[in-house]
């Protein structure tokens, strides 16, 4: 659910509002308004300051070596302009590598020649020209006919030397190459010099990785703190003369207490009033228990706007279907529960929520696993487990299989959440617009729902149709009255006839292509099988039959091909309810998004 959010109105006298922001600060629940256009250019540069910090701190915590404790704490600010300094000698470095490295590269060909015999050479009248020719164009016949020496032959090149008197020349379509001021053994040396000095530059940056970590988040919140004090004097109005001072917030409902206690004895005068349709409220999320672990997937699309329903508590429980759905075999589910709840013991804050994510997500592919029969690409329906080979029996009956019904389980899951998502558009309109403009999408739920019922009638109980019929013009009746010219009471008829034919073409051609969409389901949780399937005949066939070896081997298939398939199972099963959930869900809920996110002034040291 979305927190209710109230505005506040500050007026403080200005010898005051140091004092008073600091307050505010410390109390750490103003989300405060930005007005006046953009910050002014100091600001933004101590923004950017904050990120080139961020980015040190990124570079000395994925070196990952540990933390240890030291006598003296390293200064933030000391320690990023070392970082700063080793990463600019270090970009210089690799600079010169690739430079070094291309004339390595060009003399490797001709060897380790020296300048001085060029010298030499020539004081005693003898010039050496250096060429190179495509192979399909030099004539071994040249070297009787001029001075030349091949020096050395690639697939594509030829390289020679012509040794020739001073100014005497020579004609080949051929191209001389010009060797460079520095021998092949020289570009070897200042290679080595400067990997030696990268790897010093790394012993140095994991020493700071070690000590100046703490000391680099302290300087960084140092830094974010008065780039925000700064930003706040910016956005304070300033009245009577800059005698007052005017500044305005949100502070959610659920926090308003100990800020009025605060206003309450503080000189501050100040006003409140609840949000207005128009008024750009932050957007603070607070759901509980089960899906409190689902907001994370929510955020990676857009935050719900103020005033619409927050869809996370009722897509969580289809997402994890659907994960389960995907992935469906039981041992990867008891694998990723395992390895999640063993995280979840030791990780840090962030991580645990993540595991406690993984859990859930875990035990829904443990039932899916288990209604599809897969353990670690193990198909149960053809073993001889009690349960499983009665279900086999009964399946054959029937003329019928397991696969058959998940094909028929992820379209019946579609179209309940689709539906389902219908049923929260018409309360979405219904919270923001009112009632009168939500009677079209309630036609579409009439519907759907009356022809289900109408169906399952037929189906189910037997009724014949011609029993039915008149229930069935009822529903067609009422719910065309709905969508075509009752669709929304606040236009007229003749525009909502018009829009209400163009909303049902959409309607209807979207709803048909949006469960299919969820074929994908039964498809993804098919091939995870297969694969799982297949790692297991090439265990058991490439492992051969010596005794000891073969059942290494054998583990070791086994472990290397589960492994490629539960990685790549879990990616497809992470990204596809994602976009069941994103696209048709979202689209059929009427979820607009683009709230912005609660962020408080607060301290931050």
């Amino acid at each position: 659910m979305i927190i209710p959010m109230k505005k506040y109105s500050f007026l403080v006298y200005h010898q005051d509002y140091d004092d008073f922001l600091k307050d505010v600060r410390n109390l750490g629940v103003v989300h405060l308004i930005e007005k006046h256009g953009d910050v002014p250019e100091e600001i933004r540069k101590e923004y950017q300051l904050i990120n080139r910090v961020n980015e040190a701190i990124s570079v000395l915590e994925k070196r990952d070596v540990g933390l240890k404790e030291v006598d003296t704490p390293v200064k933030g600010r000391d320690a990023f302009n070392n970082i700063c300094d080793m990463q600019e000698r270090l970009e210089q470095n690799n600079h010169s590598l690739t430079n070094i490295q291309k004339e390595i590269d060009e003399l490797l060909p001709w060897g380790d020649v020296s300048r001085d015999m060029f010298k030499k050479l020539d004081d005693n009248g003898i010039m050496i020209r250096f060429f190179i020719a495509r192979s399909s164009k030099f004539d071994p016949g040249w070297e009787q006919d001029y001075p030349i020496e091949v020096i050395n032959q690639t697939g594509s090149n030829v390289y020679f030397v012509a040794v020739l008197k001073k100014h005497e020349e020579i004609a080949l379509p051929a191209e001389e190459f010009s060797f460079p001021e520095r021998s092949l053994s020289e570009l070897e040396r200042m290679k080595n010099d400067l990997i030696q000095e990268n790897g010093q530059i790394g012993d140095e940056l994991n020493e700071l990785a070690s000590t100046a970590i703490p000391g680099l988040k302290r300087y960084r919140d140092e830094l974010i703190q008065h780039a925000e004090y700064r930003k706040v004097k910016h956005f304070t109005d300033v009245e009577a003369e800059e005698r007052l001072m005017i500044l305005e917030g949100w502070v959610p409902e659920d926090k308003t207490g100990r800020l009025n206690r605060y206003l309450n004895e503080s000189a501050a005068v100040y006003f409140t009033e609840d949000a207005k349709p128009g008024d750009k409220v932050p957007v603070l999320l607070k759901n509980k228990g089960f899906s409190n672990n689902f907001e994370l997937l929510g955020e990676l699309y857009s935050l719900p706007k103020y005033g619409e329903l927050d869809l996370t508590p009722f897509f969580a429980p289809f997402y994890a279907l659907f994960f389960g759905f995907c992935l469906g075999d039981a041992g990867y589910g008891i694998l990723l529960t395992t390895v999640a709840i063993i995280a979840g013991l030791k990780a840090r804050k962030e991580i645990r929520a993540v595991a406690r994510l993984i859990i859930y997500l875990g035990l829904a592919t443990i039932l899916f696993g288990l209604i599809g029969g897969t353990f670690f690409g193990i198909n149960l329906y053809n073993t001889n487990l009690p349960v499983y080979s009665s279900l086999q029996d009964y399946f054959e009956d029937e003329g019928t299989d397991i696969n058959n019904l998940l094909f028929n389980l992820s379209l019946i899951l579609g179209g309940i959440q689709i539906t389902f998502g219908l049923v929260l558009r018409a309360i979405n309109e219904i919270i923001q617009f009112g009632w009168k403009t939500a009677l079209g999408t309630i036609g579409w739920i009439v519907m759907i729902f009356g022809l289900a019922t109408i169906f399952m009638l037929n189906k189910a109980a037997g009724i014949d149709m011609e029993t039915l019929r008149p229930a069935l013009y009822a529903v067609l009746i009422v719910s065309g009255l709905l969508i075509l010219l009752l669709n929304n009471l606040k236009r007229n008829i003749f525009m909502n006839l018009g829009l209400g034919l163009w909303n049902s073409y959409n309607m209807v051609t979207g709803l048909i292509g949006d469960i299919l969409s969820y074929i994908r389901l039964f498809a993804l949780g098919i091939s995870s099988a297969i694969l799982g399937f297949v790692f297991n005949s090439l265990a058991v066939s490439m492992s051969g039959d010596i005794p000891v070896l073969s059942v290494i081997f054998m583990i070791l298939i086994l472990v290397f091909g589960h492994s490629i398939n539960l990685f790549m199972s879990g990616l497809g099963s992470f990204v596809h309810p994602l976009r069941l959930t994103f696209v048709e869900f979202y689209k059929n809920a009427g979820f607009s998004g683009g709230g912005k996110q609660y962020n408080p002034f607060r301290k931050h040291i």
